[in-house]
């Protein structure tokens, strides 16, 4: 039943480490502050390219922004945020 209610089935792939480094500050204004090495050490440890663990890792470190006052992600903010993601990453 689904598939006769699909017009057309899209394959999304990972986004490779160049992609992330690409796509990721351009996603949300907290990675257009963030080093590089800290979107390359997310990516590695909880997103591994995959756009809906980047959502999920944003939202985590928002909250994590937000409860510490700081302004910029960095891997202290990533730790926190990925002990909130569960074995789910």
């Amino acid at each position: 039943m689904l598939s006769s209610r699909i017009f057309i089935w899209q394959r999304f792939t990972r986004l490779t480490p160049d992609e992330v480094l690409e796509t990721i500050p351009l996603y949300h204004p907290i990675w257009a502050a963030a080093d590089p090495d800290d979107i390359t050490f997310a990516d590695s440890r909880a997103a591994h390219g995959n756009f809906r663990n980047w959502a999920r890792l944003t939202a985590h470190a928002q909250t994590a922004l937000h409860r510490t006052g700081r302004t910029r992600v960095d891997q202290e903010v990533l730790r926190w945020a990925f002990s909130r993601l569960g074995s789910g990453t």
